[in-house]
């Protein structure tokens, strides 16, 4: 049988660094595991760095997990499938896996300046990362012209597509007026505010077109409207 003091005496040598032999083997198969994660990190952000990229736009508005959701003040987090697949459904499945492709390349750019061990900041971060998202919601403006329409047709869409519920705090939460306009709110708030930055709108007239970022600014008005009058 084994000493358990002598278990004791050999943890309390490593804490405190004093054996090599054991720090050596500890030191290794920490690596090993670092590696394990990295690859495995950046597997998952090869496969789905567009949605994670979208999601970086309203994340602060999700409900910290484990925490159960509140109506009309933060969002679950099952709405980032749901919402996901509503932007498939409004850019089509073609246009979609060409944002993806091109979000997979900015990951393997990013990748090979940074390494493996590159956080997701870094990419948050990225200019081309901002640009991308930026495309798709110029390019889905057009789907926001009349707010009122599309707000019922995603919480519709919403109440078809969002993951059953796993607790009987998530069953109380569900998509309304105030959950579109926090998630729409935030996806566009970033934007809104290169907009109003007349340097920056100008780089965006120059990419996009007077009349799509005329078409933004206008959705963002639309938007500020329908906001006001579901809180009225």
């Amino acid at each position: 049988t084994i000493d358990p003091g002598a278990l004791e005496s050999i943890a309390e040598r490593m804490s405190r660094g004093e054996d090599p032999a054991l720090q050596k083997i500890y030191d290794r198969k920490w690596e090993r595991l670092q590696d394990s994660f990295e690859h495995a990190f950046w597997a998952r952000m090869r496969k789905y760095p567009l949605e994670r990229l979208i999601v970086s736009r309203f994340e602060d508005k999700l409900t910290p997990r484990e925490e159960a959701p509140t109506r009309g003040v933060n969002l679950s987090r099952r709405v980032i499938p749901a919402m996901i697949g509503a932007l498939h459904q409004m850019i089509g499945p073609d246009l979609f896996n060409e944002y993806e492709d091109r979000a997979r390349n900015l990951v393997e750019a990013v990748r090979s300046l940074e390494g493996d061990g590159a956080a997701w900041d870094k990419l948050y971060q990225h200019p081309q990362a901002d640009v991308l998202v930026n495309d798709i919601l110029v390019y889905i403006a057009r789907y926001f012209t009349d707010v009122p329409k599309r707000r019922h047709w995603m919480i519709g869409y919403m109440e078809r597509s969002l993951p059953s519920a796993k607790t009987e705090a998530e069953k109380e939460w569900s998509f309304g007026d105030h959950e579109f306009h926090l998630l729409i709110g935030a996806l566009y708030e970033q934007l809104g505010r290169q907009l109003d930055q007349p340097e920056i709108r100008a780089r965006h007239v120059k990419r996009y077109g007077e009349e799509n970022v005329q078409l933004v600014e206008e959705v963002l008005s639309a938007l500020a409207h329908d906001r006001r009058s579901v809180a009225a």
